[in-house]
C-alpha cells in the first residue's frame, strides 16, 4: 500500500519549517471583487481587506433531520440548499468561499456603488425568502412533507486572507482561509441564530442603512438581544421572517402554500372547540330522536363517547404543551440570571482594575484620610472578585504603599503590610531593598518580628537567589549579621 518514504517525510519537515521561518508578507486589498486563490501565490503572503462582511447560513437541526430521512433524500436536500444559497450570494454581489455540509459561507467587499454590509443584508433577506417560499414548498412535495429552517449570522470588519493547500499530481487543493475576529464572530452568531432568523453583530447593525432598520411607519424591525455560547455572552440584533417583498408580488401557488397553522396551539384550541360543538349537537339530536328510534340513540351515544375521548386527548396535549412552555420559561430565566452574573463579574473586574490604576497614580498626592477611604473601597472591590486583602496590596505596588504610609506617620500599618507580604501566599514577591524597609523596622523596634517573618518566608515560599540576597541585606542592616554567615539557614540550605 502507498506509504510516505523517509525522503518525503524529510521534505514535509522542510516545507513546514520554511512556512514558519519565512516572514509573512501582508498588503492592503484594493480590488472591488472578492479575492480568489488565484490572486494569492503559494507562499507566506496575505491580503488585508479593510471593509469585509462575512455571512454564514446553515440548516437548523440537520442532525435530527438526517436521522429520519433516507440518505438519498438528505443528499438532495443538502445539494438543493447549497445551490440555492450559493445563487443568492452570487446574485447579490458576494462570493461563496466555503461549503461544509449544511453550512455555506459568503464573503462581500465594498465596491464603488454599494457597501459590503448592504450586499450581505440583501443576501440574507433573499435566503430567508428562498427557503420559506421556494425551498420548503418544493421539499415538502418531493421529500415526504419534509422542510427545513435556517439561521443566518453576519459580521463586518477587517480581515486577513491567505492561500492554503497545494497542487499535487494534477490535483489542486488550494483554497483561501479567512482569519481574524470577523469570520469567527459571524460563525458564532450563526450558531446562535434561531430558525428563520438573521442574527448580526452590533458593528454590522451600526453600519446598516436606515431603510433596513425600520418599517414604513417608522417601527423598529430589529430586536437587541444577548445570547450565551459556552462562557461567552454575545451582543447582537435579531430579526425573523425578514423577506424580500418584491419577490413575493405574485400569489403563492396553492400547492406550495405553508400550512403551519394546522400545527399551531391556536389551531388545536379551535379543533377542541369544534369537538365540543359536535358533542352538543349530538346530544340535541339524541334527545330529538329518542322517541323515534332507540337504536339510533345508542349509535349517537357511541359517537359522543368517541368525541369525548378525542376531547380528552386534546386537553392532555394542551396540558403537555403548557408544561413545555413553562419549562422553557424556566430555562430562559436561568440563562438570563447566568448572563446577569457574568456581566456583573466583568463590571466588577473592570472597575477594580481602573480603581487600582487610579490609586497607584495618585497615591503620593493624597491626604491620609482620603487614601484610607479609597484603599477600603479598592479592598471591597477586590473581595467581590475573590482577592485577599494582601493580594490587593500587592496589586497596588506594595513598596510604594509601604513608603507612603511610613511617610504619613503610619509606620505600624506599613510594618504590618511588610511582614504579611512575607508570610502570605501571593502570586509573586520581591523583598524590598534595605533603604526601603530598614527605617520602618527600626523605628518600631520590630527587628525580631521581621526576622521571624523572613525566616518563615525562606523556609516556606522557596524564594530565588535575588530575594535571599535582599533578605540578607535587610537582616544585616537591622543587627542580625551573625545569623547570615556561613552555615546559616539563609545560605547553607538554600543557596
Amino acid at each position: 500500500m502507498p506509504m510516505i518514504s523517509k525522503a518525503k517525510y524529510k521534505e514535509i519537515e522542510t516545507r513546514i519549517e520554511h512556512i514558519f521561518s519565512t516572514e509573512m508578507e501582508v498588503e492592503d486589498f484594493t480590488g472591488d471583487t472578492v479575492p480568489t486563490s488565484q490572486d494569492l501565490p503559494d507562499k507566506n503572503k496575505g491580503l488585508i481587506i479593510t471593509n469585509c462582511t462575512i455571512l454564514f447560513v446553515d440548516i437548523r437541526s440537520s442532525t435530527k433531520l438526517s436521522d429520519k430521512t433516507q440518505a438519498k433524500n438528505m443528499a438532495k436536500i443538502y445539494r438543493a440548499f447549497a445551490r440555492g444559497m450559493s445563487m443568492c450570494i452570487n446574485e447579490s454581489g458576494g462570493r461563496v468561499r466555503q461549503i461544509a455540509g449544511d453550512r455555506v459561507m459568503g464573503v462581500f467587499v465594498d465596491d464603488k456603488d454599494e457597501s459590503s454590509v448592504k450586499k450581505a443584508m440583501h443576501t440574507a433577506q433573499s435566503i430567508l425568502t428562498v427557503v420559506e417560499h421556494l425551498f420548503n414548498p418544493i421539499c415538502r412535495t418531493n421529500i415526504n412533507g419534509k422542510e427545513i429552517g435556517c439561521g443566518i449570522g453576519l459580521d463586518t470588519g477587517r480581515i486577513l486572507t491567505t492561500s492554503i493547500g497545494m497542487k499535487h499530481q494534477g490535483e489542486d487543493s488550494r483554497d483561501l482561509v479567512w482569519t481574524g475576529k470577523t469570520a469567527n464572530v459571524a460563525s458564532k452568531h450563526t450558531d446562535l441564530a434561531e430558525a428563520n432568523e438573521i442574527f448580526v453583530t452590533k458593528r454590522f447593525y451600526d453600519k446598516l442603512p436606515q431603510s433596513f432598520k425600520k418599517t414604513s411607519n417608522d417601527k423598529s424591525i430589529w430586536e437587541k438581544t444577548y445570547r450565551l455560547k459556552g462562557d461567552s455572552v454575545f451582543e447582537g440584533y435579531g430579526v425573523s421572517a425578514f423577506y424580500l417583498d418584491e419577490l413575493l408580488e405574485e400569489p403563492v401557488k396553492e400547492s406550495m402554500s405553508v400550512t403551519s397553522s394546522a400545527l399551531s396551539p391556536e389551531a388545536g384550541a379551535m379543533d377542541a372547540g369544534q369537538i365540543v360543538t359536535d358533542i352538543v349537537q349530538g346530544v340535541e339530536t339524541k334527545l330529538g330522536d329518542l322517541l323515534g328510534n332507540f337504536e339510533q340513540v345508542i349509535r349517537r351515544e357511541n359517537i359522543i363517547s368517541r368525541k369525548e375521548q378525542q376531547l380528552g386527548n386534546k386537553i392532555r396535549e394542551l396540558y403537555e404543551r403548557e408544561k413545555d412552555i413553562k419549562r422553557k420559561e424556566v430555562e430562559l430565566e436561568n440563562q438570563k440570571q447566568t448572563q446577569t452574573r457574568i456581566l456583573e463579574d466583568n463590571i466588577n473586574k473592570v472597575t477594580y482594575d481602573l480603581s487600582v490604576s487610579s490609586l497607584q497614580e495618585r497615591i503620593d498626592n493624597l491626604e491620609l484620610d482620603v487614601f484610607l477611604k479609597e484603599l477600603k473601597y479598592v479592598q471591597d472591590l477586590g473581595r467581590k472578585i475573590g482577592k485577599k486583602q494582601e493580594t490587593v496590596q500587592y496589586d497596588l505596588m506594595v513598596w510604594k504603599l509601604v513608603m507612603y504610609l511610613h511617610k504619613k506617620g503610619e509606620s505600624r500599618f506599613a510594618f504590618k503590610i511588610l511582614t504579611r507580604q512575607l508570610t502570605e501566599t501571593l502570586p509573586s514577591y520581591s523583598v524590598p531593598l534595605p533603604e526601603n524597609s530598614v527605617p520602618i523596622i527600626k523605628s518600631l523596634g520590630g527587628e525580631r518580628e521581621y526576622l521571624e517573618a523572613a525566616t518563615y518566608h525562606v523556609e516556606n515560599r522557596n524564594p530565588d537567589i535575588g530575594e535571599l540576597i535582599r533578605i540578607r541585606n535587610v537582616l544585616k542592616n537591622i543587627g542580625f549579621e551573625s545569623l547570615i554567615g556561613k552555615g546559616s539557614i539563609f545560605f547553607s540550605d538554600y543557596i
